[in-house]
């Protein structure tokens, strides 16, 4: 008798299996409803429900508007578990960084100072190169004026200075964004660090 238990074991083991399997059940576009041990092949409007041997739903059938959804809300949710963990380490930067609200404000305005004084020098040489095309234009105009060719070499500093006031407008346009986003964070760590403290209060 013992001889026959390995097979007795398998004989067993595959009615377990065949137990846990799963059947399908789906409806297809004519309004029929299908049963099967195996998925459909194509893809289904209604969706294909996923049943135990028993008839207990594991799955339910999901049309491919309703899986879009729920896709839709799962992203979102996780979005959401993002922000929230974002925000927690955010706050716990603060609170690491800086022992009280002044010592906050000191960092920043360190910060702000750093970029005015790069804008400041920036705007300086701007000025000095309107100045100097200023000068070039006048010297210019006289020579057209008495009917006399303009030199090439100030015909070119004219050129080059103009493309060095369009790469600065340029220079400046940036820095002065950069400025101004470094202003506006600034004032919200304020305000974030007001909060977290005050609720610690």
């Amino acid at each position: 008798m013992t001889k026959h238990l390995p097979a007795l074991t398998l004989l067993l083991a595959c009615n377990t299996a065949m137990a846990d399997g799963a059947l399908y059940k789906w409806v297809d576009d004519a309004g029929k409803v299908h049963y099967s041990d195996a998925a459909p092949l194509q893809n289904q409007k209604q969706g294909v429900a996923e049943l135990s041997r028993q008839g207990t739903v594991r799955k339910q059938a999901e049309s491919e508007q309703a899986r879009r959804q729920r896709e839709a809300s799962e992203a979102q949710h996780k979005l959401e578990q993002q922000r929230q963990l974002d925000s927690a380490r955010y706050d716990k930067g603060l609170l690491e960084s800086y022992r009280n609200i002044d010592e906050l404000k000191a960092d920043r305005e360190k910060q702000l100072s750093i970029l005015q004084a790069s804008l400041d020098a920036q705007y300086s040489r701007l000025k000095s190169l309107n100045l100097q095309l200023r000068d070039m234009l006048k010297e210019q105009d006289v020579s057209q004026k008495m009917h006399r060719p303009v030199p090439a070499g100030l015909l070119h500093n004219i050129q080059v200075i103009q493309q060095e006031q369009k790469g600065l407008a340029a220079v400046l346009a940036t820095k002065q964004a950069e400025y101004n986003s470094v202003r506006q964070k600034m004032q919200e760590d304020i305000n974030r660090y007001q909060q977290i403290t005050h609720g610690r209060q």
